[in-house]
């Protein structure tokens, strides 16, 4: 009996035909012999290429195009390759098409996860020229670390960007961005989320219903870092820079960079970071949240051979008080871990502070306000401030200080008039203006050539009596006959000079003096009289 086609097409067509054989060999019947079923020929396969092959091919089609300049494609041919194979050289060929189009932030980002790969697809000339292409990446560019599923494709503005986990930050330009992430066959997009410029972000990205992406973008804090350190050498400084940045990186925030610092210090007073208006200024022209203060020094007599004595404060720069402090004595040997914990506690201790909201109002207004004995800025004020009790002064020249301790309650506002009173008029009244000096005038032209003629006559009438006075005695007690007498004879008139001479010899001597005197003594000089005193009382 022939197998009919519906047998050969169906199973239960070949059931029945097996009970028809065994009832017909029950009853003595033969059963005619079945064909044999002809196996089914095999589908053909056409040929595949190797994995290897087909990523080869794609990047040799990725470079012939980006050699003629037809970015799109080269960018295309690049991503598929990448899709079927996360090879780090492709990053380097997705840079330069990034590059090529324009965007040295999104190339810059490939080149650096490019370099950190260790990848030898360059040769190292070309290798340095790309670490110093992403060293000297113009500002403003934003670091943003991905948190996502592990294996997911990650793109970013609808270019592919690498997968999860990326080894780095991504370098993204300021402003808004779209995100993708592909797993398996399903994709969920995100929306617009911004990036602030210069910032250090944590995105994460959980994929919704309905093709969402959920993107939560935590910003890292800014500070400022302050180290004073004492005894300590270059290595050793170098320890604690290193490791207060790594312990503030992972409590969320980002050391300001030296020389940004230095830049923004260059038109600030010496001694800004200790004065809290131009902290104030600081903050507004980079956005930093914090100061850290660090102070380690060897002490003379420590506690034990290789002790280092460390101190720290943070201080809260939008309420422009110290948050939290701490000290204590490490080994040198064990400084790195001990700079590690300490700023760890610094922060717990500073975050565990709560906040709240100080209004301060004065009459008159403009007056400088104090918080703990730090100048906060002039009324009004309303300000963050931390939650408990504070000391706040009022103070403006010319009136008596103001202060009052005040307690600041978590979330709450602690508000301030403070009605100033003059202060008493106790200054001394200034004297009255001294009288004028009188002015004697001194000797005249006229004056002083009559003084020097009236002396020359006095010099020359004592010169000739001087010389008659000594004549005179010259004569006294000759012989005054004439003709004289005989020799041995006595002489009738004798000259008796002496009285007169003398006289005249003492007269001439005096008037000589006197002239002289008159002629060679100064005259009057013009000169100011002391003023009549004044006797002055209040």
């Amino acid at each position: 009996m022939p197998v009919s086609r519906l047998q050969r097409r169906h199973p239960a067509g070949q059931v029945i035909a097996l009970l028809t054989a065994c009832a017909m060999a029950q009853s003595g019947i033969a059963a005619p012999p079945v064909p044999p079923t002809r196996p089914m020929a095999p589908r053909p396969q056409l040929p595949q290429a190797s994995l290897a092959d087909r990523v080869a091919k794609l990047l040799a089609d990725g470079q012939a195009a980006l050699t003629v300049n037809q970015l799109a494609l080269a960018q295309q041919s690049f991503e598929k390759a990448y899709r079927l194979k996360s090879d780090p050289s492709l990053l380097y060929w997705l840079g330069k098409v990034a590059e090529a189009q324009g965007q040295p932030i999104v190339a810059a980002d490939f080149f650096r996860r490019y370099l950190d790969s260790g990848s030898t697809s360059t040769d190292e000339p070309t290798s340095e020229a790309l670490r110093k292409q992403v060293s000297q990446l113009p500002p403003p560019v934003s670091e943003v670390t991905v948190a996502g599923l592990g294996g997911a494709l990650l793109s970013v503005d609808g270019r592919l960007t690498g997968v999860l986990p990326l080894p780095r930050p991504l370098l993204l330009a300021p402003g808004p961005h779209r995100y993708r992430l592909e797993f398996r066959g399903t994709a969920s997009e995100s929306d617009p989320l911004s990036i602030p410029a210069g910032r250090t972000a944590e995105l994460h990205l959980t994929a919704g219903s309905s093709g969402s992406l959920i993107a939560v973008l935590t910003l890292s804090s800014v500070g400022i870092l302050s180290i004073s350190a004492s005894g300590l050498g270059d290595d050793k400084q170098r320890l604690v820079e290193e490791s207060i940045v790594a312990a503030a990186k992972n409590e969320h925030t980002l050391i300001l960079p030296a020389d940004q610092l230095r830049s923004l210090l260059a038109t600030e007073p010496p001694g800004c970071l200790g004065d809290t208006p131009c902290l104030d200024r600081l903050a507004q022209a980079a956005e930093v949240r914090l100061l850290l203060r660090f102070s380690c020094k060897t002490p003379a007599k420590g506690p034990a051979p290789g002790s280092i004595e460390l101190s720290a404060e943070l201080v809260d720069l939008p309420s422009g008080l110290v948050a939290a402090q701490l000290e204590e004595v490490a080994v040198a040997e064990n400084l790195g871990p001990a700079l590690l914990s300490l700023t760890h506690r610094l922060f717990q201790a500073a975050s565990s502070r709560p906040r709240g909201t100080l209004s301060i109002e004065s009459s008159p207004a403009a007056a400088t306000v104090l918080v703990d004995g730090l100048v906060l800025g002039k009324t009004p004020l309303e300000r963050v401030t931390l939650a408990g009790s504070h000391t706040v002064s009022v103070e403006q020249s010319g009136f008596e200080p103001y202060q009052l301790q005040v307690t600041v309650a978590a979330g709450a506002t602690a508000q301030l008039s403070a009605a100033l009173v003059k202060k008493a008029d106790t200054a001394t009244p200034a004297p009255p203006p001294a009288p004028p000096s009188t002015i004697a005038a001194g000797e005249s032209k006229g004056s002083r050539l009559a003084r020097w003629l009236l002396g020359g006559l006095g010099v020359g009438a004592g010169l000739g009596l001087v010389g008659l006075g000594g004549s005179a005695l010259s004569q006294n007690g000759r012989c005054g006959d004439n003709p004289p007498p005989a020799s041995g004879q006595p002489c009738e008139l004798l000259y008796n000079t002496a009285p007169i001479g003398g006289a005249l010899l003492a007269a001439g001597i005096g008037l000589t003096a006197g002239g002289t005197l008159l002629m060679l003594f100064p005259g009057r000089q013009t000169k100011k009289a002391p003023p009549t005193p004044v006797i002055w009382r209040r």
